[in-house]
């Protein structure tokens, strides 16, 4: 890769629009880029701050929000997703197979989190892109170190929290895919669902706003297309009720031990096969997250040892 890939940047809001109030941090995000990767162009989508006229809580119409995407693959280096909230579900029907293919050629580095979700993975599935989920405003920091170091081809390493299940006897390598869980179930629920060798996946999740009776018909969807019997492992990182924060043990003790118990068969049943399924909890994924939260390349690799080690990076190695 050469020392600076990125000649163009672009800040996009495809769901959510902005706050006022969010304008410093946007700015010390574009003066980041400039000044770690050297970035000199970096534009601002016009629907930043703006709030459609039909439809309140998102930045634009669908069709606006759509080519606004389009422009941004096919005309920058790097295309960040401000915001998360809802809407860019919209998009999916609006981006096409050539859309696809200029990803595909052109490989732009998208970044966003939380209901962007939907984009990064829909993203992946057609043209093996690899992307990066994490809250694009948070760069600061050591965090855009790691960030940095991620899509120039290095890896990096986070630390798991507990095993949830037994650990594995040797550590384990897949494509991680996922992120916001609620969102990831709306992705994978339509007529015809997208297809996936999850024997080679490692699904990572979190969510907002969500109690333990959503958490429940989210990992129903799960079953119901056949994730867990194959999935090669589980990350689980803050599952927050309303009106609770990522710091809030007993919330997050609850929900880990509702997966678990609603697992258990599925947990079973792959243990007699030979084909366990490991689960991690991680206390720097999702939401709130304000140490060192997780960077996350959907579609490319990370391997986790049974010391519960987290190692990511853009690409697969030649042998690995």
């Amino acid at each position: 890769m050469n020392a600076n890939p990125f000649e163009k940047a672009v800040f996009i809001a495809p769901s959510t629009c902005l706050l006022r109030s969010d304008r410093s941090a946007l700015i010390r995000t574009r003066n980041r880029l400039r000044k770690f990767l050297g970035v000199r162009d970096i534009d601002f989508s016009e629907y930043l701050f703006s709030s459609d006229d039909q439809i309140g809580h998102v930045s634009a119409s669908a069709e606006q929000r759509s080519e606004d995407f389009k422009r941004a693959v096919r005309d920058y280096d790097l295309v960040v997703s401000v915001a998360g909230g809802t809407g860019a579900e919209d998009l999916a029907f609006k981006i096409d197979r050539k859309d696809f293919r200029v990803i595909r050629e052109r490989r732009p580095l998208i970044v966003g989190f939380s209901d962007f979700t939907f984009l990064l993975n829909e993203i992946y599935l057609h043209s093996r892109v690899p992307l990066i989920y994490f809250p694009s405003l948070q760069l600061g920091g050591g965090r855009i170190n790691k960030v940095l170091s991620l899509i120039s081809g290095d890896e990096i390493q986070y630390q798991g929290s507990a095993w949830l299940t037994a650990p594995p006897v040797r550590r384990f390598s897949g494509i991680p895919i996922g992120g916001n869980l609620s969102t990831f179930v709306n992705f994978l629920n339509r007529k015809e669902p997208p297809k996936f060798n999850w024997k080679r996946h490692i699904l990572f999740f979190e969510d907002i706003q969500i109690d333990v009776e959503d958490v429940h018909r989210l990992l129903a969807a799960l079953r119901r297309h056949n994730v867990f019997r194959k999935v090669r492992g589980l990350v689980i990182g803050s599952l927050l009720p309303p009106g609770k924060n990522a710091h809030d043990r007993k919330s997050r003790n609850e929900a880990r031990a509702f997966v678990l118990t609603y697992l258990d068969d599925i947990i079973r049943w792959r243990r007699r096969q030979g084909y366990p399924l490991p689960i991690l909890a991680v206390s720097n994924f999702g939401h709130g997250v304000s140490r060192d939260p997780m960077a996350i390349p959907i579609g490319g690799r990370v391997t986790i040892a049974k010391s519960r080690k987290i190692t990511f990076r853009m690409r697969k190695r030649n042998g690995a």
